[in-house]
C-alpha cells in the first residue's frame, strides 16, 4: 500500500491506496482525472506491507479480485476499505465486514462527454450488507442541471445510499479531445465558449450546488459513510466527513473570508481520535476535542441533527438559486 493525496481530500478523506489504478475507461477517482497517469498505471511491487495501526484504504475492483487473500487479511486486522467498482460492476468476492461500514462500495459515473454516464445495479451489494453509492465526476456540459438531475436519479434507482460529487481535473488536452468528438468538423461555437472561455471553477461550483438540491429531493447522503476501522467503529468517519464537506462549501461560498478552516481542523482531530461524536454530544463533551470552539461546536451539533443555527443559514445559502 502507499500513501496518497486525493485531489479533493475534503470529499475523499482517504490516506492510503492498495495497488494501482487500472487503465480503464472511467475516470481515476483519486486524482479525478479521465485517464490514470503513466506512473499511476504501472504495476507496483511490494504492496503487501501492513501498518501498525489499521488505516482506511482505497482499492480498485481489479486489485481486490487479484489480491483477494491479502484483502481478507487486511479486513481481519481491522482495516477499512473503499472499493471502487469498475465500469461493468462485475462481482467481487469481498470478505465479510467485521463491523458496520468497514467496507464501502462506490461505482463511478460522470456527466455527458466525460466517460461512463450510467450506474450499475448496486442492489446486490446493499443486500450483502455493504454500504453502496456513487462517485459522480462533474464536468462542463450544455445545460448541466438536467444531466445532474438525471445522474442523481439513476444513482437512486440503482440502490445508492450516497452520492459524492467532485469536479473532474480536466486538462486542456481532455477538453480539446471532448470538443473534437462532440463538434466534429463543423465546429460548435457555443461548446467552444463553454470549454475554453468560461470560468470553469464558478461553473463547477454551480453544478455541485445543483447536485445538493437533487440529493436533498431524493434523500441521498453526500458523504461517504465509511470506511470505518477497528479504531473508530462508532460512525465517527461519516460525522468527520460531513464537517470536511462543509469546510469545502464554506470556502467556495466565502473565499478568503471563509471559516471552513475551523471545520477542517476540528474534522481532522475527530477523525484522528476515533471517538464517538454521538456519545460526545450526549455527554456535552465535544469541547474536549481540539478545534471544537463554540462556533464549530454549534455548527457540528446543528449539522449532525439536520437542522438549527448556524447550519441552516449556510445550507440555505448553498442551495439558493
Amino acid at each position: 500500500m502507499r500513501r496518497i493525496e486525493p485531489a479533493f481530500p475534503d470529499l475523499l478523506p482517504i490516506s492510503f491506496q492498495l495497488g494501482s489504478a487500472p487503465a480503464d475507461s472511467a475516470f481515476e477517482p483519486i486524482e479525478m482525472r479521465l485517464r490514470p497517469s503513466a506512473a499511476l498505471s504501472q504495476a507496483r511491487e511490494g504492496d503487501r506491507s501492513i501498518l501498525r495501526r489499521p488505516a482506511r484504504l482505497a482499492v480498485h475492483a481489479a486489485v481486490a479480485r487479484a489480491e483477494r487473500e491479502h484483502v481478507g487479511r487486511l479486513v481481519d486486522r481491522g482495516y477499512g476499505l473503499l472499493v471502487f467498482l469498475d465500469d461493468t460492476c462485475a462481482p467481487i468476492d469481498l470478505p465479510p465486514p467485521g463491523f458496520a461500514a468497514q467496507i464501502v462500495v462506490a461505482a463511478r459515473a460522470s456527466l455527458p462527454m466525460w466517460g461512463a454516464a450510467g450506474t450499475c445495479d448496486l442492489g446486490p451489494w446493499v443486500e450483502a450488507g455493504y454500504p453502496a453509492g456513487v462517485l459522480l465526476g462533474l464536468g462542463p456540459c450544455h445545460e448541466p442541471f438536467e444531466p445532474v438531475a438525471a445522474a442523481a436519479s439513476r444513482a437512486h434507482r440503482a440502490g445508492a445510499s450516497f452520492l459524492v460529487a467532485a469536479p473532474l481535473m480536466l486538462t486542456p488536452e481532455d477538453r480539446h479531445r471532448a470538443y473534437e468528438a462532440a463538434a466534429g468538423e463543423q465546429g460548435d461555437g457555443v461548446l467552444e465558449d463553454l470549454l475554453f472561455h468560461t470560468d470553469l471553477g464558478v461553473l463547477m461550483t454551480e453544478i455541485e450546488r445543483e447536485t445538493t438540491r437533487c440529493c436533498l429531493r431524493l434523500g441521498l447522503a453526500e458523504v461517504l459513510p465509511g470506511p470505518s476501522t477497528s479504531r473508530d467503529t462508532s460512525g465517527g468517519f461519516a460525522s468527520g466527513a460531513e464537517l470536511l464537506l462543509w469546510a469545502r462549501r464554506l470556502d467556495l461560498l466565502d473565499g478568503v473570508d471563509s471559516s471552513g478552516w475551523q471545520l477542517r481542523r476540528a474534522a481532522h482531530a475527530l477523525l484522528a481520535s476515533g471517538r464517538d461524536p454521538g456519545q460526545l454530544v450526549v455527554e456535552d463533551n465535544l469541547r474536549i476535542m481540539p478545534g471544537f470552539n463554540p462556533w464549530v461546536e454549534a455548527f457540528a451539533r446543528s449539522l449532525w441533527s439536520r437542522g438549527g443555527p448556524p447550519f441552516d443559514e449556510y445550507l440555505e445559502r448553498w442551495i439558493a438559486r
